[in-house]
């Protein structure tokens, strides 16, 4: 077989194939992993209402292009992106010392973040220790130590999910390491410091539940459960006593995310009493040994334990386009043909990509 060189243009050899495009009006595509990369990446967080991240985002830049704003260009952006990380990292390491921090993958670039962890008697302080210990506590990540000579203290994620694994690994790289997982013990590091955990019960994530769950029993004895999901599902299962500034500020800046084309997820937990953590098990296990509607009895299980949150914060990831994917759509819209996309981002996280 003979293969032409890469620089000649792809010649036609059947004029039917223009008759047939002009007679297509609707291309339907899905997004994940089609339109863009399928590679995670954290990008921005809300901790108690105060946002971290200083990355711009492929919707953030071509928004400010649509409005008529000058958008600069990727290149100088990653110049001054690695200005700030170097200042973090600088900060971070000064801290303490982590051994699992990989500075090539750590995308939440923030010094303010790094700033607000070395204020030890700030309440702000108090609220990023609980915020990324839920990260390094609340998944189905498995670590990875394959340990090369060099590199030690090398862990790589394994998840069903690249969500999972850029939220597990930007807590890792921002001092919060998830180190493995036994039978019974999770075992983390918190700026340093190692701390275990007896695993009790993972309520998975299922997309009717848009949520997953981890219950945990602490070295103090407290029994903790934490959750993550779709803001929507997280928030009608919030305490009363959440304070309402907290949850309209949180609410803002996970729209705020979404409209920077960013995927979020609403963080939230609860401290759980014994005797009420024991009857529930009592509840769900017996609807895990059910022979009927099996999954709508643990789905219902797992609601009774899953309430009367407190706001921990939100995480944003971003899922960068395949390379000329926006040159494409464009091509196709000068032709006439129109693009729908199926996504299960928010509303508007969908519609700042779509424009």
């Amino acid at each position: 077989m003979y293969y032409k060189p890469f620089d000649t243009a792809c010649v036609p050899k059947n004029w039917g194939i223009s008759d047939d495009l002009g007679q297509i009006e609707y291309i339907f595509s899905d997004k994940t992993g089609t339109l863009t990369q399928n590679v995670m990446e954290f990008q921005k967080c809300s901790v108690h209402g105060v946002i971290y991240g200083e990355g711009v985002t492929e919707a953030q830049r071509g928004a400010a292009t649509r409005e008529g704003r000058e958008a600069a260009e990727p290149e100088e952006l990653a110049e001054k992106l690695a200005v700030l990380k170097d200042s973090m990292v600088t900060k971070l390491t000064k801290l303490f010392k982590n051994r699992y921090m990989q500075v090539d993958n750590l995308t939440l670039v923030s010094p303010k973040l790094a700033d607000d962890l070395a204020d030890r008697s700030s309440e702000q302080y108090s609220h990023l220790i609980a915020f990324f210990r839920a990260l390094a506590l609340c998944h189905s990540v498995l670590a990875d130590k394959r340990e090369p000579q060099d590199r030690p203290y090398y862990l790589e994620y394994k998840a069903e999910s690249p969500d999972e694994a850029a939220l597990v690994a930007a807590a890792r790289d921002v001092g919060f390491p998830f180190v493995g997982k036994s039978k019974d013990t999770i075992e983390i590091e918190v700026l340093g410091q190692l701390e275990r955990y007896t695993h009790l019960k993972t309520l998975e994530f299922t997309s009717s539940r848009k949520r997953m769950s981890v219950i945990v029993r602490a070295s103090d004895g407290r029994i903790i459960l934490y959750c993550k999901g779709a803001d929507s599902v997280i928030y009608e299962r919030l305490a009363a006593n959440v304070n309402p500034a907290l949850k309209e500020k949180t609410s803002k800046d996970m729209d705020f995310f979404a409209n920077g084309g960013l995927r979020t997820l609403c963080v939230a937990y609860r401290v759980l009493q014994e005797d009420e953590f024991l009857h529930w098990l009592r509840t769900y296990e017996a609807a895990q040994s059910s022979v009927d509607n099996r999954d709508e009895a643990i789905e219902t299980a797992a609601a009774e334990i899953e309430h009367s949150l407190q706001i921990l914060g939100a995480t944003a990831l971003e899922d960068k386009l395949q390379e000329g994917v926006p040159e494409a759509i464009e091509m196709l819209h000068r032709a006439g043909i129109k693009l729908w996309i199926l996504t299960g981002d928010k509303l508007q996280t969908a519609i700042e990509i779509g424009e």
